[in-house]
């Protein structure tokens, strides 16, 4: 079989078979689109990889971030969740009421204290108050005792915070004194001077049972609830966060290969998801390289650190898209060493 390379419809592609093809210039056409198209599928994957490493020499982009400043609400006692007076996205004003909290155990020791005479006596036996009142204190100061034994193994172990330790050591403290004060109390004698320690006491309870509640420290909008009515929380629980209406930040993660771009005061753009492009400017550099967030890497890159540079808009904010932790695109304008070059020389 021999194969030819040549065919007669090159020579005359309007004739078939001594016949004349109206159609036979366009479908001619449409023959060499489709390869065209099949060699334009083949070499995209080729063509996209090449368009992108130029567009990243012509381009200098880095991925950014908005940080809304915001507080930690947190509970100053152990108590209970009485009423939760606000949900996430309402705005509060700077010393509103937000949570009411309750101590079941101070009310308790309230009522005993306003009625001495019925609790002089347990319903088992013959102790008195002070007896009741002493082994109370002394199983809450075990109790604390024990927390703080556990928290210190924990941070030893690298699974519990300082803070947390500190907390616990502070309420292990609070726990001895209270007992100290007890027992000082009950080396007083007199009947005028119990009557004005119960006085005292219930008033202390009285203005720690006040000090339960929460409320904001700033004026903002609450982003978060952790907790539910009832529900029981401990020292230093978080129990909401609060975002402030101060200045919002945007840290800017830059590749180390354009550090010259990281100085205070280098202006800047930056995108917005709608496609606005808002001016900005350097503010400082943290000194340090922060890894990139998951969210704001590209895909299929690989996890590196970058300089990570704190930045602000020259004006305001958009109210719209003030949201904590969205997703930014700075992009920098290029300086061309070799254009200063030439005008130092001009």
């Amino acid at each position: 079989m021999k194969i030819r390379f040549s065919s007669p419809k090159e020579h005359q592609p309007t004739q078939e078979q001594g016949l004349k093809v109206l159609y036979a210039p366009g479908k001619r056409v449409a023959f060499k689109l489709r390869w065209y198209l099949i060699l334009l599928v083949v070499t995209s994957p080729l063509l996209f990889l090449v368009g992108r490493e130029m567009l990243g020499l012509w381009l200098i982009e880095a991925p950014a971030q908005l940080h809304v400043p915001s507080s930690e609400l947190r509970a100053r006692e152990a108590g209970q969740v009485a009423q939760v007076l606000v949900r996430p996205g309402d705005k509060v004003a700077a010393g509103q009421l937000l949570l009411r909290m309750d101590n079941p155990e101070w009310r308790s020791r309230l009522a005993l204290l306003a009625d001495p005479a019925k609790a002089a006596q347990d319903e088992t036996g013959r102790r008195t108050l002070g007896e009741r009142e002493r082994e109370s204190l002394v199983r809450l100061l075990n109790t604390a005792q024990s927390r703080l034994q556990q928290l210190r193994g924990l941070l030893a172990a690298n699974a519990a915070t300082r803070g947390e330790v500190l907390q616990a050591q502070d309420e292990r403290d609070r726990r001895q004194r209270d007992l100290v004060e007890f027992d000082r109390r009950e080396a007083l004698p007199g009947d005028d001077t119990l009557d004005r320690q119960r006085r005292l006491e219930s008033d202390w309870l009285q203005s720690r049972l006040q000090g339960l509640d929460l409320k904001a420290s700033d004026s903002g909008v609450i982003s978060e609830v952790l907790v539910g009515e009832g529900e029981n929380v401990g020292p230093g629980t978080l129990l909401m966060r609060l975002q402030r209406l101060g200045e919002a930040e945007i840290w800017i993660y830059l590749d180390p290969r354009f550090a010259e771009y990281a100085s205070p005061g280098q202006p800047f753009r930056v995108r917005l998801p709608d496609g606005t492009w808002l001016p900005a400017e350097v503010v400082r550099m943290v000194e340090d390289a922060a890894p990139v967030p998951v969210e704001l890497r590209e895909a299929f890159s690989a996890p590196n650190r970058n300089l990570r540079l704190l930045a602000r808009v020259k004006g305001e904010w958009p109210a719209f898209w003030r949201v904590d932790r969205l997703g930014l695109k700075a992009r920098f304008p290029h300086r061309w060493d070799w254009l200063n070059r030439w005008a130092v020389k001009e």
